[in-house]
């Protein structure tokens, strides 16, 4: 079997990534939690900074709004995702049919993670890693707080996983800041992931057209099959194209699920693909006994349009399928992960605002108490979810 392209981009990454950490193996810091299992390494530069220090001085007013804009939004985005959470976990433990809000976002398939294909994967995160840490550092400076560095983290699982980037304020200066200041900075990384997701929906309408010219939708392609579903026993397999259920044309994954929806437990259905014809039996969904389950997850087939490949060329509808397949993971997992940024927990942006909130309403004792409890609250909250969603 042929290597996928994202298989292929893995290696190279983790190679390249390999000959990049022993190049810089000076500036490497390693933070060891379960080492030589789980630890973070550390890349030290001064990658940016004096970025940072230029839009800093160049927009000082603009960027101070900006930032008592970003502390609003951010209390919003906090009480928001507050209250998603807590909704959602109440419904994961009382309806078969809860899903888990919080899953790990990683590049491979496994039950309870939010895969998303590992070249968006990687490319996402490391943009909106940098829009983050850059956006903190900005408004430093335009605080005068010193940057002492800024670099590029790696959490890893043995070897190099999830890549991040980071920007080191001087921790003495800021502790000497008004709190609004403080907040201003600490609101910047996730609103700027915000506005980032914002500019991604944007670009997503203006390509929109563009998809229209040079694409039909023709079917339904399977994405993955479960081992033990009615499907997988009938034979259907991953990149089958199914184009017909019972007879019914499958031009878009809508009509698909809504001849699922029509059928019951026990129903035989007759599914044509491109290259072959499968009879399948259906069995009962395991969160739902009345309701029918193939076992499959599917997305619309797009194929290209015969007079755009002749005007343009075939090279032009693969490589504008995969760059709006780009645009829609940086709109997704920049909201995903800043708000969950936003969280009043420990470490995180919103956690660090909301130890300041406490401290300007509350004495430093009971402060202390309802971080410490809220936090611990959301980290419950969270394990449930990832519980629940590897093991359900």
């Amino acid at each position: 079997m042929l290597m996928s392209i994202d298989g292929i981009a893995a290696i190279i990454f983790i190679i390249l990534l390999g000959f990049f950490l022993w190049n810089k193996r000076k500036q490497v810091e390693l933070q060891k939690a379960l080492f030589p299992i789980l630890y973070v390494v550390m890349c030290r530069s001064k990658f940016g900074i004096r970025s940072m220090e230029r839009l800093a001085k160049k927009f000082p007013r603009s960027l101070k709004v900006l930032a008592d804009i970003s502390i609003i939004l951010g209390f919003l985005g906090m009480l928001l995702i507050s209250a998603e959470l807590v909704m959602n976990t109440v419904d994961v433990f009382t309806s078969p049919a809860g899903v888990p809000g919080i899953q790990p976002v990683l590049p491979f398939e496994a039950k309870g993670v939010f895969f998303v294909p590992f070249l968006y994967w990687i490319l996402s995160i490391f943009l909106l890693a940098l829009v983050h840490e850059f956006c903190h550092g900005v408004i430093a400076r335009v605080y005068k707080i010193p940057v002492k560095s800024s670099g590029f983290a790696f959490l890893c699982v043995l070897l190099p996983v999830i890549p991040a980037a980071f920007v080191e304020p001087d921790e003495k200066a800021v502790q000497k800041k008004p709190r609004r200041q403080q907040l201003g900075m600490l609101a910047a990384g996730p609103i700027s992931n915000m506005v980032f997701a914002f500019a991604m929906f944007c670009l997503f309408f203006v390509l929109s057209p563009a998809l229209s010219a040079a694409f039909n939708a023709q079917g339904a392609e399977v994405l993955s099959v479960s081992p033990d579903s009615p499907a997988f026993s009938a034979g259907l397999r991953g990149n089958d194209i199914i184009t017909s259920l019972n007879g019914i044309a499958i031009t878009a994954l809508d009509n698909m699920t809504k001849v699922l929806n029509n059928s019951v437990p026990n129903d035989t259905l007759s599914i044509q693909t491109k290259n072959a014809s499968f009879s399948v039996v259906l069995a009962s969904n395991p969160n739902n006994a009345s309701k029918s389950y193939l076992g499959i997850t599917a997305r619309t087939h797009f194929a290209a349009k015969l007079e755009f490949v002749d005007k343009y060329g075939a090279w032009l509808p693969p490589v504008l399928q995969w760059f709006v397949g780009l645009v829609f993971w940086l709109f997704m997992l920049n909201i995903g992960i800043g708000l969950f940024n936003l969280l009043p927990i420990g470490p995180l942006d919103g956690g660090r605002m909301f130890q300041l909130a406490c401290f300007r309403f509350l004495k430093n004792k009971t402060a202390l108490k309802v971080c410490r409890f809220v936090s611990i609250f959301f980290i419950v909250l969270i394990l449930s979810n990832l519980v629940v969603g590897f093991v359900r």
